[in-house]
């Protein structure tokens, strides 16, 4: 029989549509010999369907046809099954998965919501924990962790928008330790959504408020002018972590989300070049931060660290780290003689030896306080 595996995507994300994409590509490329694939898509409102309609893009131009024509579900346990159940008045078993793969992108799915929830309903997943997976959606934490961990960031100040209400001038202040230009960012967004470039202090306080519509935790940290961006994907394989061949990306100003994802075939001014040609020395560092960063937030399968690199100080820092990167980097495999056939089958691979592992722990304490404890004892605990 073969192993069925529930791919998980969409959701209520700004993130949404990509993660389709991402999706739709990876259900392409996942080896149907070994397993079945098993759409789970959650739209908008979070209703979730399933269907083989769900894996081609042609059924996303028109949502109205997946509402009509794709079966709405609900992921259950049921005695240790996994079973997506029709929803309705009359609900039956559609299909049992025995994985679930998520490929979700942004806030509301790849940060820890989606793993939480089948952790909660005991579902094996593939991919970062939510404790990983929360502390990579949120920039700040990131920084944080890694910059203890004596990791290289940018100087930078965050606040939330209840912070910018009550203490907007020590805010200002804070900020003025920062040198010009400026980046102010969404914290817990991804894909380059909401990134605003301020040149002049005059600029500040609109530039705030325009993030502050998409996220109510904002980053704001120095833009290195003299910059080259380079971005390392780590995937975890029997213990050992293999990088991938490094990528520059090549951009005219600020890279924003339209720049990756809408921009037209025509246009040059945003290139991405893989691998990379540069210094030995620098690939070196790269690869050795990159793996480090990994481990320190206990990432798990695919995961891209994103650096920028002052070109006039001759310094590396780390910009973000991906835990579910865009179409699981598999471009950047492709040099280590890793195609995405075999790249999805090596996170399915780890993900199994990881519920393997799991099955061997402590899971249950020993429950002989109830048989002593009486209503009055609970009413007295301190």
């Amino acid at each position: 029989m073969k192993l069925s595996i529930g791919v998980i995507f969409g959701g209520n994300s700004l993130e949404h549509e990509l993660s389709i994409l991402t999706a739709v590509q990876a259900m392409d490329n996942i080896d149907k010999e070994r397993y079945e694939v098993v759409p789970i898509y959650i739209a908008k409102d979070f209703t979730m369907y399933t269907g083989g309609m769900l894996r081609y893009i042609d059924s996303y131009k028109d949502f109205n046809l997946i509402n009509r024509y794709a079966t709405k579900i609900n992921l259950i346990n049921k005695k240790g099954r996994f079973i997506l159940q029709t929803s309705g008045i009359i609900k039956r078993e559609y299909k049992e998965i025995h994985l679930a793969f998520p490929m979700v992108h942004g806030k509301n799915t790849e940060d820890g919501s989606i793993v939480g929830y089948l952790e909660i309903l005991g579902i094996p997943y593939v991919g970062s924990d939510i404790y990983s997976s929360s502390v990579g959606q949120d920039k700040v934490f990131t920084k944080q962790i890694l910059a203890s961990n004596g990791l290289p960031v940018t100087d930078f100040v965050y606040f939330t928008s209840s912070d910018y209400q009550t203490d907007k001038e020590d805010i200002f202040k804070k900020i003025d330790d920062l040198s010009y230009p400026l980046i102010v960012k969404p914290a817990r967004l991804g894909s380059s959504i909401g990134i605003e470039l301020v040149n002049r202090k005059e600029e500040l306080e609109s530039s705030i408020e325009k993030v502050m519509l998409k996220d109510e935790k904002v980053l704001v940290e120095e833009y290195i002018e003299s910059r080259s961006e380079y971005n390392m994907a780590v995937l975890a394989s029997k213990g050992k972590l293999i990088g991938s061949v490094i990528e520059r990306i090549e951009k005219d100003g600020v890279c924003d989300y339209y720049d990756k994802y809408h921009k037209d075939s025509d246009d040059d001014s945003y290139k991405r070049i893989y691998p990379a040609d540069i210094s030995k020395a620098l690939a070196e560092e790269i690869e050795k931060t990159s793996k480090k960063a990994y481990k320190v937030l206990s990432l798990a399968g695919v995961a891209r660290i994103d650096y920028i690199y002052d070109n006039k100080k001759k310094k590396l820092y780390i910009n973000e780290v991906n835990t579910i990167p865009n179409f699981f980097c598999h471009h950047l495999f492709d040099d280590k003689n890793i195609d995405y056939r075999e790249l999805l089958g090596i996170m399915i691979k780890e993900s199994i030896d990881k519920i393997h592992k799991q099955d061997n722990m402590v899971k249950t304490l020993d429950d002989q306080m109830f048989k002593k404890v009486t209503s009055k004892d609970v009413r007295d605990m301190k």
